[in-house]
């Protein structure tokens, strides 16, 4: 149990912990934008490591948003959009791996894009594109022509994040300095409701906040998360009751919701290379107690790019999550590990007395446990690197919706094989000789020779018959 005291966060946990066999998307498409405009893509490969097929400088200065659509067919991903300092919109077919299929000129007036996101997000196949800009104003564009549907008014400053309902219907937007959180009905293109935030000082006159940096709903639409500065806030829709409302020791960066069988989980990328997971709801009745645990401690010196988390996104309906760092190191990571943690009763005790800083055994207890009894709070799958290490500025994941058991792929690849062996086996006992043209057909030197005495006095037979033809004809001919 962790309170909310910044202090009281650093705890070391030896927790033994079994983790479920994880299960794995069938298709895993990643995708980085930089910080001098290229844009990176990776496909997840069999045996789990993430293969590069996608390197291309796409945008003249840095990439600000990327965004996935949600296609028809769980096979493919859709139309991938980046949105780029330039002020220009670019769409990429990946399947045909195109570089640029398109592109859209914002107006000049709108700034630059800053954030976007397709709706519908992942559930349906996505009809029409939201887009964020710094100037404050918001663009919907119809997906199938890239046409302008509605400009809103937006925030004072700028936006600074987007996130859409999972039904396409509803988008909440972030200012970037007016302390508003605002809900857009995106059918009727107007604003719903505004929430203020607390402001935190005064710039040339006028109060400012701390930008919304980051925004997530719920797989179900059910609640929205939010992080504001150092402040992370999960509200839920029918009652608007907080479910989550902590400050962190450092800023946040993004963060992502995690839904699962073991219930509603975020997990935040924060700029001090720490990656906390916090539980949604309460699990306990005392009031600003809540279930944490930092699957990745920060470091304890002057932060480098390689370890500030910039970037982190769910897959799909489970705990793993993909990250990405300042330097351009992209990870798989599952955070099953953390959920158990925090849902293990039995260590509730030893977790506390830590928390609470009763830790003068901690230190001999740890070194003296087995090495095998201890369990990671994260297993990092698989990481790459883009390039030998390109500043990411922002991260776009597919998935295909079909997510089978480790042991059932195992399963199938099997079943597979041994078809094809049966296939192979029946077409040996049903082929006969001579069903091949191209076999050969062994004879000795004597032989040889009779067949091309043969062939010789047959040419030379014909050859005279066609002669006495000729001769008939001319001869008809002159009569």
């Amino acid at each position: 149990k962790i309170t909310k005291n910044p202090s009281l966060w650093k705890v070391r946990f030896s927790v033994i912990s079994i983790i479920d066999k994880m299960t794995l998307p069938t298709r895993l498409v990643i995708v980085v934008g930089t910080y001098d405009g290229v844009l990176g893509g990776w496909e997840k490969q069999h045996d789990e490591s993430l293969k590069l097929t996608l390197a291309s400088a796409v945008h003249q200065g840095s990439l600000r948003s990327l965004a996935m659509a949600a296609s028809a067919s769980d096979k493919t991903p859709g139309t991938l959009l980046s949105c780029g300092y330039d002020e220009m919109l670019k769409t990429h077919d990946w399947v045909k791996r195109l570089n640029s299929s398109g592109e859209v000129r914002t107006p000049a007036d709108f700034g630059t894009p800053i954030c976007s996101s397709f709706a519908p997000p992942t559930t349906f196949p996505s009809t029409h594109c939201i887009v964020g800009f710094s100037g404050g104003k918001l663009a919907l564009y119809k997906k199938r022509d890239w046409s302008l549907q509605h400009v809103l008014a937006g925030h004072e400053g700028g936006v600074s994040s987007l996130g859409v309902h999972p039904s396409g219907k509803l988008a909440l937007s972030g200012g970037q300095s007016d302390g508003k959180l605002k809900l857009w009905d995106l059918t009727k293109g107007r604003l719903a409701y505004v929430t203020n935030l607390h402001r935190g000082g005064a710039r040339e006159g006028r109060s400012v906040s701390a930008p919304v940096v980051s925004i997530a709903w719920t797989k179900n639409g059910s609640a929205y998360g939010w992080a504001h500065g150092n402040h992370v806030t999960v509200r839920d829709v029918e009652t608007g009751k907080d479910l989550l409302d902590v400050e962190l020791p450092s800023r946040v960066n993004q963060i992502t919701i995690m839904q699962g069988k073991d219930g509603v989980f975020i997990a935040v990328a924060c700029n001090d290379g720490s990656l906390p997971v916090l539980a949604v709801a309460d699990v306990d009745s005392d009031e600003g107690v809540r279930r944490a645990i930092l699957a990745i401690e920060p470091v304890n010196k002057v932060v480098a790019g390689e370890e500030r988390f910039k970037c982190i996104e769910a897959i799909d309906s489970s705990y793993l999550v993909v990250t990405a760092t300042s330097a351009g190191v992209v990870s798989i990571m599952n955070l099953e590990g953390s959920i158990k943690m925090m849902l293990s009763n039995e260590n509730d005790d030893d977790v506390s007395n830590n928390a609470l800083g009763n830790d003068d055994s901690g230190e001999e207890e740890y070194d003296s446990d087995d090495e095998e009894d201890v369990e990671l709070a994260v297993d990092i799958i698989t990481s790459v690197q883009l390039g030998s290490g390109a500043r990411v500025t922002c991260l776009a994941t597919w998935c295909g919706n079909t997510i089978v058991e480790e042991n059932e792929m195992e399963r199938i690849d099997r079943g597979k094989n041994s078809k094809q062996r049966k296939a192979k086996e029946n077409e040996k006992r049903s082929s006969k000789p001579g069903d091949n043209p191209k076999a050969e057909v062994q004879m000795d030197s004597s032989t040889v020779e009779k067949a091309r005495a043969l062939v010789s006095k047959a040419k030379k037979i014909e050859a005279k018959k066609k002669k006495k033809r000729r001769i008939k004809h001319k001869n008809s001919t002159k009569k």
